[in-house]
């Protein structure tokens, strides 16, 4: 049976799902920041209040992946028009709907938005620690180049900033 799945633009609807879908990646993908520094950052930056503002925020796309009415998975793009760049600023499934080709087509779409708007790179930050994701993103072609400081909570880790060169002739590449 094949898995089926879809992916919209994120609405008010969701923003408890975000919430919650967060927690869970974070606390399964980050074990090496503290619960506390978590539940922080996710307060600070993705409180109901927060996401409306993303929302409204015309430099964001949110998209939300669902199952059965079920969100589990997220991506947020951001258009840097200061520093000219289109970053990957987020992307999330939950572990036990992983391996599913649900990152890939989250990959895809963030790809096709960012040549829409004439970029011709898609830029992504990883935590070094989070070997799993970093491996995965140099398998689909990122080349990681920058290492620079994170901050989630009170918790200082090292996050390594990468990018794609995107062909136009050939969007999937």
């Amino acid at each position: 049976m094949e898995f089926r799945f879809n992916i919209s633009p994120s609405n008010n609807e969701d923003k408890e799902g975000i919430r919650k879908l967060l927690s869970i990646t974070w606390f399964e993908a980050y074990n090496f920041i503290s619960e506390d520094d978590i539940l922080i950052h996710l307060e600070n930056f993705y409180s109901h209040e927060k996401l409306d503002a993303l929302f409204d925020n015309e430099n964001y796309q949110c998209y939300s992946v669902k199952s059965q009415n079920n969100l589990i998975g997220w991506m947020k793009l951001f258009n840097d028009k200061l520093s000219g760049k289109f970053f990957i600023s987020s992307l999330y499934v939950l572990p036990s709907f992983q391996g599913n080709g649900i990152g890939s087509e989250l990959i895809k779409l963030a790809e096709e938005k960012a040549l829409q708007l004439n970029y011709r790179e898609i830029w992504i930050g990883v935590m070094k620690s989070n070997l799993r994701a970093l491996n995965w993103y140099k398998n689909l072609g990122y080349n990681f180049l920058i290492e620079e400081p994170f901050v989630m909570g009170k918790t200082n880790v090292s996050q390594f900033i990468g990018f794609k060169k995107l062909n136009n002739l050939n969007k999937n590449s």
